[in-house]
């Protein structure tokens, strides 16, 4: 270990996007603990407990001086005792009283460093070849319950002095170093770590520097988007910038070109859209050792001042796009990436979908064909039939040609689940999409599986004529096209029509009823 140094500073961290410092203080973590304890229903008679056993611990040990001899190794017995006691208490508080105050990561490896009055005191480099596996874990130490990030350390791997320093500082980490055992763990315990989002830069940092091979299942569970809620993370990172400041800045303007976030690791390529709360941009996902790719940055400009409760429901919509996004796997619904916060603003990393919106498509080249327009219309349906059939299910309720991306290879996207909604209650919504792709009960608050049917009518509508429809009307593209097909111009009115009862009950019915006149156009185009 290194000696102490009278710097009163951490050192500068290296360049690259997974250099990072990670607060750390096993107090913070005990006095998290014991708050969590006395939220519970029984928590404060469990503190009562604990602490009628350590007083009955020590009146027992206050009978037993009696029986004792007056001198045990030459020394007073009631002294003898006294030191017996703070040795014990020094065993336990050790981990606590030799705590780290910071954790840095890179791709140097792991280093620990304690920051004290004294200075700065910091191990060598534990370099990333040196570890064998890293897991999450559950642990137990007396009463204190948490869970940790483990590094378990092959000691033949490691030399010699690196191996002294391991031992040493093992105890610290609430690990025990014994001779016998190949590997040496090292637990970070996650409660010791200041705010959860610096847990996530943690996690991140472990997956971009180490191969998949060396990460546990439940670490990779326990990352970006399976740890604490996102809105708790960024108001965590608020509170790591003083949140009750009143001079707190507000955020700045649109990012430009060439501007990077998170330490280098995404680079802005430029501005895709804007509008309600959120700005879209092209961005470079830079990874170590890896090819950048292209993925699509949705940031929330959230407010800073107006109260913690204003901040943390604001949030709560950003929450609930990440959380409807990673419950969704198929190839016709955007992915979510990652999810993180940087100067006070919250950002979705989505999958970059190199493609037309259908408003950019028709806008373009004018209304569809109407053999290309039932293609759509099938695509449409699969995406929605998937999300109406989920054990709970999901109501996009902004189903329009702004959210429908055509890719390169023909199939269609569903991007914009920020008002979303799984069908949980009948309890009544506020009105959200717009005006013009809105069905009458979707205006009234009560959106249902069909009111995303309605929507896709109104979309098919658009594609058609080149026109959005009339607000809360049966859409018939005929009287616009007069000579488009008949039955097509009734599935569109169908799908449209005000009177729930007398819609599609499903996009299955939907769609099966496109696929019944695709073979009849199709023949059509083949006699022209």
């Amino acid at each position: 270990m290194a000696k102490p140094s009278k710097i009163k500073a951490l050192p500068a961290l290296p360049p690259g996007p997974s250099e990072a410092y990670i607060p750390y203080s096993a107090w913070r973590a005990q006095g998290r603990f014991r708050h969590a304890l006395l939220q519970e229903k029984h928590g404060v008679r469990q503190i009562a407990k604990i602490a009628a056993m350590v007083f009955a611990g020590y009146l027992a040990v206050l009978a037993v001086v009696r029986w004792l001899p007056s001198y045990i190794f030459g020394i007073p017995a009631g002294m003898f005792l006294n030191l017996a006691i703070y040795g014990v208490l020094f065993i336990i508080s050790y981990p606590l009283l030799t705590s780290p105050t910071n954790i840095q990561i890179g791709k140097d490896g792991i280093r620990i460093h304690w920051l004290t009055f004294l200075g700065l005191l910091s191990t060598p480099w534990i370099k990333l070849e040196y570890i064998d596996f890293v897991n999450v874990s559950s642990f137990q130490r007396g009463y204190y319950k948490s869970r940790a990030v483990d590094i378990h350390i092959n000691k033949d791997n490691v030399p010699l002095n690196i191996r002294r320093v391991l031992r040493l500082i093992a105890p610290s980490l609430w690990c025990v170093s014994l001779g016998f055992k190949p590997t040496l763990k090292l637990r970070l315990d996650i409660a010791a770590v200041s705010h959860d989002a610096d847990v996530q830069v943690l996690l991140r940092s472990l997956q971009n520097l180490l191969p998949p091979e060396k990460l546990g299942a439940e670490l990779l569970e326990l990352g970006v988007h399976g740890g604490s809620s996102f809105t708790k993370l960024w108001l965590d990172s608020l509170d790591g910038g003083n949140r009750s400041d009143s001079n707190l800045s507000l955020p700045q303007g649109a990012l430009e070109p060439g501007e990077v976030l998170q330490g280098g690791q995404f680079e802005i390529v430029r501005r895709l859209a804007a509008g309600g709360q959120a700005v879209t941009y092209l961005a470079l996902a830079h990874k170590v050792d890896q090819e950048s790719r292209q993925v699509v940055l949705k940031e929330f400009v959230l407010p800073v001042r107006g109260g913690i409760e204003i901040r943390k429901r604001a949030l709560e919509n950003v929450e609930h796009e990440a959380k409807l996004l990673q419950k969704l796997n198929n190839e016709r619904i955007v992915k979510l990436i990652d999810c993180f916060v940087d100067n006070q603003k919250a950002y979705l990393v989505l999958e970059y979908i190199d493609g037309k919106s259908l408003r950019k498509l028709v806008q373009d080249d004018g209304p569809v064909s109407e053999a290309e327009a039932i293609r759509l219309g099938i695509e449409m349906c699969t995406v929605l039939e998937y999300l109406h059939t989920l054990e709970l299910a999901i109501v996009h309720r902004d189903f329009t040609p702004e959210n429908l991306l055509l890719r390169a290879s023909g199939e269609l996207a569903l991007i914009d689940f920020n008002v979303a909604e799984q069908l949980e209650s009948n309890e009544t919504k506020t009105m959200v999409g717009k005006h013009c792709y809105v069905s009458p009960e979707q205006f009234r608050g009560k959106s249902t599986t069909q009111s995303d049917i309605y929507a896709c009518g109104c979309t098919l509508y658009w594609l058609l004529t080149g026109a959005d429809p009339e607000p809360i009307s049966m859409s018939q593209p005929m009287l616009v096209r007069p000579h488009l097909n008949g039955e097509l111009d009734a599935i569109v009115a169908r799908a449209t029509t005000i009177d729930v009862s007398k819609r599609f009950a499903s996009a299955v019915d939907m769609r099966k009823e496109l696929e019944a006149i695709k073979p009849i156009l199709e023949q059509k185009l083949d006699s022209i």
